[in-house]
């Protein structure tokens, strides 16, 4: 399975960016599952989901301290990769 993803330095914390689907970013059930699932195949560094609405603005899940950290970084400024998980 490919996933897309960025890694990211911030605010001396390194953390993955993976981006996911709507319902898993706005189901804490399932957006701890899909944390806890992929945050091994990332050498186990934080990992932080993200949607995009339709208007291609972000919806962050995981640790509010990094997706407040997040706010004024532009999407499309992060180095985003396709990971083969």
């Amino acid at each position: 399975m490919d996933v897309q993803a960025a890694a990211i330095s911030l605010q001396d914390s390194n953390f993955v960016i993976v981006l996911i689907g709507m319902d898993i970013v706005t189901n804490s059930g399932e957006g701890d599952m899909a944390i806890d699932t992929l945050q091994p195949k990332f050498g186990n560094a934080p990992v932080i989901l993200m949607a995009q609405r339709e208007d291609g603005s972000p919806v962050y899940y995981g640790d509010q301290n990094l997706v407040k950290a997040l706010r004024d970084l532009p999407v499309d400024e992060m180095p985003w990769k396709s990971y083969s998980i």
